[in-house]
């Protein structure tokens, strides 16, 4: 008995390609889904992290404050903290002599470091030399730290428990004695796009604590790297 071959219609093929059509289309925005949500969980774990990176550093630099002042490339003292605003758009810097600059590859150098942090544009950055006194061709080297950066602020106390915008409290900083006091306490307000404002209060090593600093082994807790080149 011969059977008559029989095939698909057309509107059978046609309702095969579009059902396969729409799973195909599901099967797509569900993919892209889950990379939208996996880009964006990334980009937040890495915007933490650098948050996290940065505070750490600008934590061990103001715990570890140390009252020495320098000289700069022109041979004018420059307090062991200096605290300043800019003249033109009010950004604020903080530049200060710090302990602990560690020394994985025993140079003959002091472990002595001086630091600036500051606000470039939208990057907060953390500037450092590789010399305390500076000559006129003493180059810092920069690292970018932070992204993001709306505005930065520092306040400082004194010994009689005030607040103050700049340090130190007084313009005439010429003399040793003077330009090596430290503030008791300093408040670190900063406002970022992604966080909102952040508030870090830090209490700077008491006098007389230079010497035990001194006799302190160097750290050995590991260089947390920034974005550009680890101090």
């Amino acid at each position: 008995m011969n059977l008559r071959q029989r095939g698909f219609t057309l509107l059978e093929v046609v309702i095969a390609i579009s059902i396969f059509a729409l799973l195909g289309m599901a099967t797509y925005r569900m993919l892209d889904s889950v990379l939208r949500v996996d880009e964006s969980t990334r980009a937040n774990e890495q915007a933490l992290r650098e948050l996290t990176r940065t505070f750490a550093a600008l934590d061990r630099d103001l715990t570890q404050a140390a009252p020495r002042a320098i000289r700069d490339g022109y041979g004018d003292f420059r307090p062991s903290l200096q605290g300043e605003l800019g003249a033109v758009d009010g950004t604020a810097a903080v530049e200060l002599s710090r302990y602990g600059w560690l020394n994985p590859l025993g140079l003959s150098r002091t472990q002595l470091q001086r630091v600036r942090w500051r606000l470039s544009g939208k990057r907060l950055e953390r500037v450092y030399w590789t010399v305390l006194d500076q000559a006129v061709d003493s180059q810092p080297r920069v690292q970018s730290m932070l992204e993001g950066v709306v505005s930065l602020a520092f306040r400082y106390m004194n010994e009689e428990g005030e607040w103050l915008e700049q340090w130190p409290p007084t313009s005439n900083a010429t003399t040793e004695k003077v330009a090596n006091v430290l503030p008791l306490a300093v408040e670190l307000r900063l406002e970022h796009e992604r966080y909102g404002e952040i508030t870090r209060l830090y209490r700077l090593p008491e006098p007389g604590m230079d010497e035990k600093q001194q006799d302190r082994p160097a750290p050995t807790e590991p260089v947390v790297p920034a974005q550009g080149e680890a101090a």
